[in-house]
């Protein structure tokens, strides 16, 4: 069988019921796009899923890679996988470790097995369909369409609703999906800006030379996705594209405010900027820097406090036994 020149990833953290209907529906949907020449592979931390597989009768359906007692990185998986790989249309399923092992890490797996298996394209989604399948596919053949061979090629979607999972949330996640934005537009270059880029569905596209491009061995666990936007969009040759996709209601989510804040963390520990300096930035401009989807119904004075409740839940998280102090704008 002729390898496929496009890969699609999914990281999955395999904990719940949610996760494991998700990880079956992964299955089944990409049965339906084999035709399509792709290869899928799930990245996979937590619970061992084989038990789950066999209650479905799915074993045929994928090849599952067991590493995860190895506790092995990214490159030194992939060292031990390629000899192991079965060219067919199955599902593989890479487990690889039994604790939670962040956001960096499966991404850092894929696009790093993307270059040393010589895949022509990335695609790196989330498993919680909040974007649905059948989204996800449409969205990488408008990526292949429109890549560039010559140049690194970074492809976002841009969610017509970013529908998320704000169920007793201590901030407004739109907002805190915003402030982390800036930092990849300030950290790499500030036209980028003018695209209101949607860094934080959960699903990229990228090509051979972006991936060739990336090292993630220096950052943190949580930064991965924006430490691979800024990296990309520093690139003078960096060819940027959107494209529009529906949304589903997110059922659950594995990024709570605690994971949030440790991306705040990460960030300043790697890029030296702290997160008052970003929402200072912010406030000049709200219009400018937010997205239009949750601020356009707020007044400037309403912006400024949802801001400050961020910064200040934030603070509380860092440090619980302190008073905190307010923000001067």
């Amino acid at each position: 069988m002729e390898k496929s020149k496009g890969l699609i990833g999914f990281r999955q953290y395999f904990k719940s019921s949610h996760s494991q209907e998700d990880l079956l529906q992964i299955i089944r949907e990409a049965q339906n796009y084999k035709h399509l020449g792709f290869d899928f592979m799930v990245a996979l931390c937590g619970e061992n899923p084989c038990s789950l597989l066999a209650e479905n009768n799915m074993e045929e359906m994928v090849n599952v890679y067991d590493y995860a007692r190895l506790r092995l990185t990214p490159t030194q998986l992939i060292k031990r996988f390629i000899p192991e790989y079965h060219n067919g249309r199955e599902v593989k399923i890479i487990y690889y470790s039994n604790f939670p092992e962040g956001l960096t890490y499966p991404i850092d797996l894929f696009s790093a097995m993307s270059s040393f298996m010589n895949y022509d394209h990335l695609a790196v989604s989330d498993s919680d369909f909040q974007i649905p399948f059948e989204e996800i596919i449409r969205s990488f053949k408008y990526h292949i369409k429109n890549s560039n061979q010559h140049s690194p090629s970074l492809t976002f979607p841009n969610r017509v609703r970013r529908s998320l999972d704000a169920h007793n949330y201590p901030i407004n996640r739109w907002a805190m999906e915003d402030i982390e934005n800036l930092y990849v537009y300030f950290l790499s270059n500030i036209k980028f800006l003018d695209m209101k880029l949607d860094i934080q569905s959960g699903l990229f596209f990228t090509n051979r030379l972006a991936n060739i491009l990336l090292d993630f061995n220096k950052v943190g666990k949580w930064v991965g996705t924006l430490h691979l936007a800024i990296s990309l969009l520093r690139e003078k040759n960096v060819l940027v594209n959107q494209v529009d996709v529906q949304t589903a209601n997110q059922h659950e989510s594995t990024i709570n405010f605690g994971v949030q804040c440790d991306k705040i963390d990460e960030l300043y520990d790697y890029y030296l900027i702290p997160m008052e300096n970003i929402i200072r930035i912010s406030l000049d401009n709200p219009r400018k820097y937010l997205m239009s989807d949750w601020c356009e119904n707020f007044s400037i004075a309403e912006i400024k406090a949802i801001l400050e409740n961020i910064y200040q839940e934030y603070l509380k998280h860092k440090h619980p036994a302190l008073e905190t102090t307010k923000l001067s704008v």
